[in-house]
Formats: structure tokens, C-alpha cells, sequence
């Protein structure tokens, strides 16, 4: 009885919130055209189909608004590239180009990937330890991505401090995102107190790096002066915590990938020997010219997508794929099933990076990262980061799985693609001095 009352006044809520992968892949997987879907009051669409993704997202793109979800998450990002719209947004991505692409891009992935060295280095000294995947990932993809964006050097204690804040907020978001009210941004709960500090966390953090403004900042910090002086705040606190949280969900799959399939780190590093033999550092050129990391990196990307789903809101009545579309509507773009399709993946569920060798997918069947205007503007410099983590780990370390066999383990759709309750823990080990004596 009192199942039936939620589900009259709740629709597909409760059953989607509970677990949103499920329940979209029972839903979509094998469909043409969008899912129609009752969130209480309101009517909201599924689709993962190219050709709704094209129309949403780039051929009738002005006919579509940021979801209404996206109001909870500025509390935290405030008007920072997610969340913003129109000149705010426009402007900013402009200002931020020149520091993500071309010689300011391969800049930034040097600054990177120092980093990355340090920490490879650090961690062959703590070899046969049991590390949670997702957090060794998500420190070092935090310090990359802070020198890469904005040519700060996080100390120990800074990145410890933005790492356990941006992890609080992440799982708040997630938390939150599905409820129809979330009492607690109204309530002082102790849910709501850790977030607010958190944040409080983040922003001094942001302060800081505020100070010099170098990298992407270099180019926004004018804009201060046109909207205001949290611009800067806003835009720190947006790259920090999409920029690295997204990369590390991606990269812990990446390693618990690589510690599965030996076959897989043999491939990987056959590769990268070739390059740095019996020394060298790694670069952006070298980045660049690894095939084989580049399409593990893809493939794990298809099937962990870590923004599983974005959304929009129909700004005028429209027609996708022969639904008709009422003005005011949610649209969630489900990267997880679009990836998934059995009519456009041969073998979808299986890890097959050859895959990204043999041909590259079609525009509009393969979106990590977004596709169209709003695409990611760090996607150049995520995959980089990938590459290189997938190149430098399988080049110095023998990995082994301590979570069991991957095809076990499914991750949790949150506001991102968060890692199984049960976690992804791996072991670092020496590679074996024979396999390296014949590199």
C-alpha cells in the first residue's frame, strides 16, 4: 500500500535514485528513441541515441537551458564554467582557452607531469602496499590538474586539505542530487555543516592560488572586473573539483583495468619502452605519439564514463526522434547507455581498446566528454593525464587487483561515476628486473 502511494506521488523517482544505472540500462539499452519518465510532477526524458544527442546538443543547442538540476550544484561551483550561462560563460571560456590548448596546453602537461614523477617515485618506495584506487588517483589528479590549469604546486598539507573537501562536496552532490527537496540546504544538519566547511575549505584554498593568477587564471582575471570578484573563486573551485574529480574516477577504473589484464600492461608497455628505453623522461610529445595507451584510455572511457549523464531543459516545445518534447522539460544525455548501444558497439560490454585502433567510433556515439559548444574544456588535458598515468604505472610497476575480479564490480551513479561501495583497491610492485633487462 504504502509503495503504491510513493509511486503515485513519486513516479520513477525512488526507483531510479536507488540505483540510476540499473535503471537506465533496463530502460534504454536496445531503444531508438527517448524514454519518457515521471519525476513527481514533472515529465523528464532519457536519451542516448546520436542522432538526439546531435539535435540537443549541437544542431538545436540554443533550444536548450541548463537542466534545473544544475541550481544545486552553485552553492559550491557558483557561476564557474559548469553552471553559467550566456556572456558569464562565453567570456569565460574564452579567456580560458589560450592556457588549455596549443603551447599553453603542453605547458601545463609538463608542469603535470613533474608532478606525476614525484609521485611515481614516492609511491615505488611504498611497493606491496594496499592502495584504494580512487583515492591515490583522485591526490595525484588533484595535484596535476592544479599545475597543469594554473601553475601552482600544491604542498602536502594544501592537497590533502582540497582533496578530503572536494571529496565531501562530491558525495554531498551526489547525496543530494536526486532528492525531490533537499532538506538539508535548508536545515543546520551535520551534513550540511561538513559541506559548508568544506567549501569554507576550497575557497581558501582558491585564495591562494588567486594570488598569482597563472595558467587558465592568467586570461580570466580581467573578467573580475566586468562580473564581479569571485570570479576567479568560482572558476578555481570549478576546475578543482570537476576538473580533477571526473579524471580520477576514470583513471582508478584505468588501474584496476591494467592490474587485472596483464595482457593489457604487456601492450601498454611494450609501447612506452620504446620510448624511454632505459631512461628519459616523459613529455607532451611523447603523449602524444603513444596509440596504444591513448585507446586504452578511450575504451575505459566508454565503459566508466565518469559524467554518465548531463542535462538540459527544452526551452520551446520540440521533436527528438519523433517524441514530442514540451517546453519546460528535463532531457538527461546518458553517455553510460549511448556507450553501451549493441546496434553501434561491437561487443559493448567487453574492454576491447583495439577497438579505438582499428577505426575511431562515429562523432556522436562517443561522448566522455561532452559534445557541442559545452563540451569539457579540459578534455585535451584529461586524456593527456590518463595517458601519461596508464604509461608511466604499467612502465614501473607490476599492479595486482585486491577487489576482486573487475567484471564483479559496478560503480554508483552519482553526480559522477563514484567507485563500488566495496571500493577498487590494488598493490604496487617492482616491475621484474628480467622483463626490464629485455626492454
Amino acid at each position: 500500500m504504502l509503495a503504491n502511494v510513493k509511486r503515485m506521488v513519486l513516479g520513477d523517482l525512488p526507483e531510479f535514485a536507488a540505483d540510476p544505472l540499473a535503471y537506465v540500462e533496463s530502460r534504454m539499452i536496445g531503444r531508438t528513441d527517448p524514454f519518457a519518465a515521471r519525476f513527481a510532477h514533472q515529465q523528464v526524458y532519457f536519451v542516448a541515441r546520436p542522432g538526439a544527442v546531435r539535435h540537443v546538443l549541437v544542431d538545436a543547442a540554443s533550444s536548450y537551458g541548463k537542466g534545473s538540476h544544475q541550481a544545486r550544484l552553485r552553492p559550491l561551483f557558483g557561476d564557474g564554467l559548469i553552471t553559467a550561462s550566456g556572456t558569464r560563460w562565453s567570456k569565460a571560456r574564452a579567456a580560458a582557452k589560450p592556457g588549455i590548448s596549443g603551447s599553453g596546453l603542453d605547458r601545463g602537461i609538463g608542469l603535470a607531469l613533474e608532478v606525476l614523477a614525484r609521485e611515481i617515485a614516492h609511491q615505488a618506495g611504498q611497493a606491496g602496499k594496499i592502495v584504494a584506487a580512487h583515492e591515490w588517483a583522485g591526490r595525484l589528479t588533484l595535484r596535476m590538474a592544479t599545475a597543469a590549469l594554473f601553475h601552482f604546486d600544491l604542498d602536502d598539507d594544501s592537497a590533502d586539505r582540497a582533496y578530503q573537501a572536494a571529496s565531501i562536496a562530491h558525495r554531498r552532490l551526489s547525496e543530494a542530487m536526486w532528492r525531490l527537496i533537499d532538506l538539508d540546504s535548508f536545515l543546520p544538519t551535520s551534513e550540511q555543516r561538513r559541506y559548508q566547511q568544506a567549501i569554507h575549505d576550497l575557497e581558501a584554498i582558491a585564495a591562494e592560488i588567486a594570488l598569482q593568477p597563472k595558467g587558465v587564471l592568467a586570461g580570466m582575471a580581467p573578467l573580475c572586473s566586468e562580473f564581479g570578484p569571485n570570479v576567479l573563486r568560482d572558476e578555481i573551485i570549478t576546475m578543482l573539483v570537476a576538473g580533477f574529480e571526473t579524471t580520477a574516477q576514470v583513471t582508478a577504473w584505468l588501474l584496476y583495468v591494467l592490474a587485472s589484464r596483464p595482457d593489457l600492461i604487456k601492450w601498454v608497455r611494450e609501447e612506452i619502452d620504446s620510448h624511454l628505453g632505459r631512461g628519459g623522461d616523459l613529455t607532451a610529445g611523447i603523449i602524444r605519439d603513444l596509440p596504444r595507451a591513448r585507446a586504452l584510455v578511450d575504451e575505459v572511457l566508454r565503459l566508466y564514463p565518469s559524467t554518465w549523464w548531463f542535462a538540459r531543459q527544452a526551452l520551446a516545445d520540440d521533436l527528438i526522434d519523433g517524441v514530442r518534447i514540451a517546453a519546460g522539460s528535463p532531457i538527461f544525455i546518458c553517455p553510460w547507455v549511448l556507450h553501451r548501444q549493441p546496434d553501434l558497439w561491437d561487443r559493448p560490454t567487453e574492454l576491447l581498446p583495439q577497438r579505438f585502433l582499428d577505426r575511431s567510433p562515429e562523432k556522436f556515439c562517443f561522448i566522455p566528454f561532452g559534445i557541442g559548444a559545452r563540451a569539457c574544456i579540459g578534455l585535451h588535458l584529461a586524456r593527456s593525464e590518463m595517458v601519461a598515468i596508464a604509461a608511466l604505472a604499467s612502465a614501473t610497476f607490476d599492479i595486482a587487483p585486491a577487489s576482486g575480479d573487475i567484471r564483479g564490480l559496478r560503480p554508483v551513479g552519482g553526480v559522477t561515476l563514484a567507485p563500488p561501495e566495496s571500493g577498487l583497491r590494488i598493490a604496487f610492485a617492482p616491475r621484474k628486473r628480467e622483463e626490464r633487462r629485455a626492454a
